[in-house]
């Protein structure tokens, strides 16, 4: 009875609102606006407002310096008067003399221009400039016009009060005649001095009030007040199934969630994305699982008894709601502008699904168990699992077989199968078998656009998620790189150390933006990461007045180094001041509007520090560059700065025992030896990899084996382009400027200390106004050490000031007279 009652009274409710609707319908039938945006009429309006905005500014520009001449065209005459025979000195002739005579001197004088530029906004939203694909410019009418209405009153009283006061009497009324009489009018009742209070207050008033956040403010209620006016249902008005009404309201929850989001001010809706966040953000763990919804579907057979599992790719995601949410998420940044791109830049993947070869199957099947069989070693086949590079045979020993000596048996299962990088894992974690991974004749590779559409990738709330490939089930591997929290990759030449570097550098690049990240980026190569000088204003770190972005001259990577080190102390204080642990905490404060800018709070970006080989770093900077390395390892990770270090040599004396134990997450590619395994991963395993982005990862818990994503050359350069076409900071984000140690600084001026380079660095210094350590150190091609204690020596004899954190040296003598002076005193003395 009581379904029957609700079935009913949903029947009446919706009937209701039909009725309602059927009645609005009829009465909107009666007028409709033949102007709108869009429509040819809306298009043909449009152009005529533009052309006489356009035609008004000429016209009023030209008076300026014409309309003393025209004065008997337009004095008494006004606009509606015939064109007579008389030749007019402004540009725009006789007509454009009347117009700009009657918008200066008859209304509201310099205040006019922003009618003009009033009737713009109204003809370019009427022509759709604002819709068009990748436009900075988004038309609001209502903030407009109340713009330009409040700014047309305000300079023309301000223009008519000077006119007044200070200009005197002229052709031209600053202010116009409405400017020039309330300001007279005002003058009368308050004065001068509250003439002044007044303008001033009116100007602080204006200018806080249209702030970025008070505009966004602004357009929020003017959406707001318009939805008021347009019917709403509601649930309970909608006749539907009972068994729907769960899957509408969840639509309907979504479709408002997202209205609110738009249409908030940042101040709220940062809050509520905090929120979000908190919700969805897993703590527990810094790997991201496979959840129900975004696990591969395994497509399963069973063989002779045997489970054989093929898993599918990762389902993708739709890139058009993402989109959304990114443009959403990016309002409050400074590069409004900016998209962060699309993965659809990628080339379209083939059928990367594992190839099934029953034949391949059954062959390694049988070698697997005569094998073991040979040496009395009784084992059955439980499952197979087929992955695009390795396929896993598990096994489960009879009772009585111990363990180590299967695991023994690596050699003698490769010779039997004909086949490389045969790895044992024995036993599989959280399993009763011992799992038998083995190389497939016919490896698949895994396209970088397969791992970033997945929907594991592109739904992840990860602060630095990090994509590098896919795991032996097919399913795509992810991690934070903020919880790591620094990484450490060895692998030897050629087997895909380069290729997983720029794939994480990719993975990072499609989910943030220049606000968020910084990457410095150290290339003794001076190959590998040549391709991303094009975002250097976007995503790139660099020393102040380093000539290149991309480290590639191995005697700046310590400075470079030692410049992270006080970027990294100095963000300690402010997080201190803050009150807070960690830069996420930090962050969202700063969202909040909870830290000011006028404190000396800023919005902190991550810095990933990518070294592409170690080695050589070692070999040219010595043990120099291991104290800074481990004091960033040691502390940097509260402050957001992460390090990720390649080699291709992982000996202990490049990989020492201090390095190791604060790079707890580690990956290796393919090396020759057990010995090269052991020191990456201290356990062997990478010695048996097949190369070709065959990889282990290993965060301390379990390792796993996985096929690195492959993003070709072309492909970075489209990813590169795409972003330095965008907006931009217009440089690299600078970073503080290196100290010199305390031991090499020079406490004295005088004639017997001074290097002999002095006096020509000192008027290299005063000629450029640039005193920075990196500059000397650049254009006389001398080490660091000595250009800092020539910089140490200028600050001692008054030539430049001394250092304020990461604010560049002041340089306090501005001629080179009295540089010449104080060089001939240092010589006297």
């Amino acid at each position: 009875m009581a379904n029957r009652q609700n079935t009913g009274r949903k029947k009446i409710n919706s009937n209701k609102g039909k009725s309602r609707d059927t009645q609005k319908s009829k009465r909107g039938k009666g007028f409709k606006w033949p102007v709108s945006e869009g429509s040819i009429t809306g298009f043909i309006v449009g152009c005529v407002l533009v052309f006489l905005a356009l035609y008004g500014f000429l016209a009023c520009c030209s008076f300026f310096f014409t309309g003393g001449m025209d004065q008997s065209l337009v004095i008494d005459r006004g606009l509606a008067q015939p064109t007579e025979v008389e030749s007019a000195h402004n540009i725009c002739s006789t007509m454009g003399a009347r117009l700009s005579h009657w918008l200066i001197n008859d209304q509201f004088g310099l205040g006019s221009f922003f009618l003009l530029f009033l009737l713009l906004s109204i003809g370019a939203k009427l022509i759709g400039f604002d819709k068009i694909e990748n436009s900075r410019f988004k038309i609001n009418l209502v903030s407009r016009i109340i713009f330009s209405s409040v700014m047309c009153v305000y300079i023309s009283l301000l223009m008519g009060w000077i006119t007044n006061r200070f200009l005197g009497d002229g052709f031209i009324l600053w202010g116009g005649a409405h400017g020039s009489l309330w300001a007279g009018k005002l003058d009368g009742y308050i004065g001068v001095p509250g003439m002044l209070l007044l303008l001033s207050s009116l100007a602080i008033v204006i200018s806080v009030f249209y702030s970025t956040e008070n505009i966004r403010r602004y357009r929020s209620l003017a959406k707001l007040g318009n939805k008021k006016t347009s019917p709403v249902g509601s649930i309970e008005e909608t006749e539907l199934p009972i068994e729907d009404l769960s899957g509408a309201g969840e639509n309907q929850k979504k479709e408002s969630l997202e209205t609110d989001f738009t249409e908030l001010d940042s101040s709220h809706y940062s809050g509520e994305v905090d929120k979000l966040k908190g919700i969805s953000t897993i703590e527990e763990s810094s790997i991201q699982s496979a959840s129900p919804q975004m696990a591969p579907i395994p497509k399963k057979m069973q063989i002779d008894g045997v489970e054989i599992e093929i898993a599918k790719g990762e389902e993708p995601c739709d890139l058009s709601d993402i989109e959304a949410e990114q443009e959403k998420a990016g309002r409050w940044m400074h590069l409004r502008s900016y998209t962060i791109p699309s993965v659809e830049l990628l080339n379209e993947p083939e059928d990367s699904a594992p190839q099934y070869d029953q034949k391949e199957i059954e062959y390694n099947k049988e070698r697997i168990i005569s094998t073991l069989d040979s040496f009395k070693i009784k084992v059955s086949m439980a499952k197979v699992t087929v992955g695009p590079t390795i396929t896993l045979y598990e096994v489960i020993p009879e009772p009585g077989i111990k363990i180590s000596r299967i695991r023994s048996m690596e050699d003698d299962i490769a010779m039997s199968l004909k086949s490389e990088g045969i790895r044992i894992i024995a036993p599989m974690p959280g399993k009763g078998t011992i799992g038998i991974e083995v190389p497939n004749s016919q490896p698949r590779t895994v396209p970088m656009r397969s791992v970033l559409a997945s929907k594991k990738y592109q739904e992840s709330k990860f602060e630095l998620p990090i994509a590098i490939g896919k795991t032996i089930t097919n399913e795509v591997f992810m991690f934070d790189l903020t919880k790591m929290p620094h990484l450490l990759i060895a692998g030897a030449t050629g087997q895909g150390k380069s290729v997983g570097l720029n794939a994480m550098i990719a993975s990072l690049l499609f989910k943030k933006r220049p606000e968020e990240l910084k990457f410095v980026l150290v290339d003794p190569k001076m190959l590998e990461f040549s391709l991303y000088e094009g975002i250097e204003r976007h995503f790139l770190a660099k020393l102040p007045d380093a000539e290149h972005a991309i480290v590639t001259d191995m005697s700046m990577v310590v400075p470079t180094l030692k410049s992270l080190c006080v970027l990294m102390d100095e963000r300690y204080k402010l997080l201190t001041r803050a009150r807070v642990r960690n830069i996420k905490e930090y962050n969202e404060l700063f969202k909040a509007k909870k830290l000011s800018p006028l404190q000396g709070h800023e919005f902190m970006s991550y810095i990933v520090l990518i070294i592409d080989e170690f080695a050589d770093l070692i070999m040219t900077a010595g043990k120099e560059v291991e104290m800074p390395i481990t004091r960033i390892a040691q502390k940097a990770r509260a402050a957001g700065i992460h390090m990720v270090i390649a080699t291709q040599r992982p000996t202990t004396d490049i990989i020492t025992g201090v390095i190791k134990a604060n790079f707890p997450a580690r990956i290796a590619f393919k090396v020759f030896s057990a010995v090269d395994s052991r020191t990456i991963l201290d356990q062997n395993g990478a010695n048996q990899l097949v190369g070709r982005g065959d990889m282990l990862f290993n965060q301390g818990k379990e390792t796993i084996r996985l096929q690195c994503a492959f993003m070709d050359t072309p492909e970075s350069e489209q990813l590169v382009e795409k972003i330095s076409m965008q907006e931009s900071f217009g440089s690299a984000y600078l970073l503080p400027e290196a100290p010199v140690e305390k031991e090499e600084r020079v406490v004295s001026g005088s004639h017997q200390e001074l290097d002999p380079m002095f006096a020509e660095v000192a008027r290299m210094v005063v000629s450029t106004q640039l005193g920075s350590t990196s500059n000397i150190q650049r254009r006389f091609n001398i080490g660091y050490n000595r250009a800092g204690r020539l910089m140490d020596q200028l600050e001692a004899m008054g030539i430049v000031s001394a250092q304020d954190g990461s604010k560049p040296r002041q340089v306090l003598i501005q001629d080179e007279m009295r540089l010449e002076a104080i060089l001939g005193n240092a010589d006297e003395e």
